[in-house]
């Protein structure tokens, strides 16, 4: 009923001020002042110089009758407040009940094909808690954008060249020795998990021996990581076949632990395919684009992007002096590849420590002359766990950290999603273990679930009666849901609308998780204090209806956030 009012209202203002005005239709907080309301009046006013209740009176004079219409009133300064007929009141419930199991209640009117690229953290270990909750994220936020009707493509931008993937290699090389018996010291700046000592043994299985280092005297007397680079690069000229074993392994289980998630990508894309062609790489295309705009200069031997000139604090590292291009440089040619493959939007979820790094983004965007209100950038805060009502520890001096997986084994797939996702993704989380595994209403993910299975409970109870729920009698007699209660609870039904709008228009999904939360609070309130399986049959229709209303927006929005929705618990 929101755009109708809208539309009413820029028609009729259009026809008696000959001018046009954007403007807010809100539901009212309390049933007193109606159902909607604007304070389009008091705005235009100004504009017009006029009385703004003189002005409001002039527009509701020109309304005209409407049957979906009870009566419009003006409130204190100049509100216009509008009281719905009951048809039109119960027209989004009935809709709801008579709709397929899997309801969604808008669409975009132009639709658009959206990249949403999330996650992406270096294959050089098991994803861990912190990037489960950008995974969480970013799978429900293409929940959200898909049901709207978008074509939405979910990418991993895999980090697989360059000085973390050597340091990888180099850490399951020497982890691979001491397979052999032999004695090695991994230096500080090693990867230093268990996790390198299963990489290093899947390498055995499958090269046996083939990176054993027959000149061991010579090698133990490197204490150096880069010095041991160097040795190893001079005396196994396929040590680049290790590091791509070993980043390939590492992928393999992100994958595995994003599925387990509910998280899958479409595409996995490979940074080091920026630097391959037959005739000229995307890197170089990238590189040539800038140079020839003048946004490169050579200075010490390296060359460096003019982000200074795009608001960034300083000019920064393109290629180094030893002719390698640093990970911002990847980072450019990747977005350039983003531009160029026809999205109308481009979504990146980047963690919070990643903040300045996005003005050096957007201006190499700017200087690549393409559009940079397409890039929208959303950053998730970090995650601290807490047990007993104290912080759990994340990592250890021996490189083990908490990860996804594990948390997931503990407190499930559900609660571990809702969790990440019940805060606004730029606010800090405190994600309360005992909480996640109780069961009781103090876990809202439980309280949520509950909420649905009783309704199924119910549903199954009423045919161990030897009685039939008639959509068709329930919906006509919802007029007779009239308690406070009933009432509350199909208004807020229909609320559900505004927060979708709301969560799609702020690319944000913790509202979702609110309502979610408050719509099972007032069902189970409604279910303690009301007899739902009513002898008679019109209110006893009406009521299962009501019910039906709230299971399947339950569903909704719990299919959002790739939560289930039990029958039973």
């Amino acid at each position: 009923m929101k755009k109708d009012i809208q539309d009413l209202l820029e028609k009729t203002i259009s026809t008696i001020t000959k001018t046009s005005i954007s403007m807010e239709v809100l539901r009212t907080k309390s049933e007193v002042h109606g159902d909607w309301t604007t304070n389009v009046a008091m705005i235009l006013a100004k504009e017009l110089k006029k009385n703004p209740r003189d002005l409001a009176y002039e527009i509701i004079s020109a309304l005209g009758d409407h049957e979906w219409i009870d009566k419009v009133e003006i409130a204190g300064p100049g509100f216009i407040n509008f009281f719905l007929s009951n048809d039109a009141s119960l027209a989004y419930l009935k809709k709801l009940i008579k709709s397929k199991d899997s309801y969604f209640p808008f669409a975009e009117d132009a639709p658009k094909k959206i990249l949403i690229e999330y996650v992406s953290c270096n294959p050089t270990g098991p994803i861990h808690v912190g990037h489960g909750r950008g995974a969480a994220f970013g799978s429900a936020l293409t929940n959200l954008l898909m049901k709207a009707g978008n074509d939405v493509i979910q990418e991993y931008y895999i980090n697989d060249r360059g000085l973390q993937s050597e340091t990888l290699g180099l850490s399951v090389f020497l982890r691979y020795q001491e397979l052999f018996g032999v004695d090695i010291s991994l230096p500080e700046d090693c990867y230093q998990g268990d996790y390198i000592k299963n990489t290093a043994e899947e390498l055995k299985k499958s090269f046996q021996d083939k990176f054993l280092i027959r000149e061991i005297d010579t090698f133990l007397k490197i204490d150096e990581s880069e010095e041991m680079k160097k040795f190893i690069n001079k005396n196994f000229k396929e040590f680049s076949l290790l590091i791509n074993f070993s980043i390939d392994f590492e992928i393999k289980k992100i994958k595995s632990d994003l599925k387990k998630f509910r998280v899958n990508h479409d595409t996995w894309f490979n940074e080091s395919s920026l630097y391959e062609s037959t005739k000229k790489s995307n890197f170089l295309k990238t590189s040539e684009k800038l140079k020839a705009s003048n946004n490169l200069s050579i200075k010490d031997g390296a060359t460096w992007f003019k982000s200074s000139n795009y608001g960034d604090e300083k000019d920064r590292v393109f290629i180094r002096e030893n002719s390698e291009p640093t990970y911002f440089a990847s980072d450019i040619a990747y977005h350039d590849s983003k531009y160029h493959r026809g999205f109308d939007l481009l979504i990146n979820i980047w963690g919070a420590d990643h903040h300045g790094y996005l003005p050096r983004i957007k201006g190499a965007v700017e200087a690549l002359g393409l559009n940079k209100d397409i890039l929208k950038t959303i950053f998730i805060q970090f995650v601290s766990l807490i047990r007993d009502g104290k912080l759990v520890s994340m990592s250890t001096r021996a490189g083990e950290f908490i990860t996804l997986s594990s948390l997931i084994d503990e407190v499930g797939v559900d609660a571990a999603r809702f969790f990440f996702l019940a805060r606004k993704g730029d606010q800090s989380l405190d994600f309360d273990l005992n909480i996640a595994t109780s069961e009781d209403k103090n876990n809202p993910v439980y309280y949520i679930q509950y909420a649905h299975a009783r309704i199924c409970s119910l549903e199954k109870e009423l045919i161990k009666r030897g009685m039939h729920f008639d959509i068709e009698e329930g919906c006509e007699n919802l007029y007779q849901l009239n308690q406070p209660q009933e009432s509350e609870m199909i208004s807020f039904i229909e609320h559900y609308q505004d927060i979708l709008e709301q969560s799609y228009r702020d690319l944000e999904i913790h509202p979702i998780c609110f309502y979610l939360r408050d719509l099972a609070s007032k069902f189970h309130t409604f279910y303690n204090s009301e007899v739902i399986i009513d002898d008679d049959p019109k209110k006893r229709n009406a009521k299962f209806a009501l019910l039906l209303a709230t299971k399947k927006t339950i569903k909704s929005g719990l299919e959002i956030l790739s939560v289930s929705a039990p029958e039973k618990m």
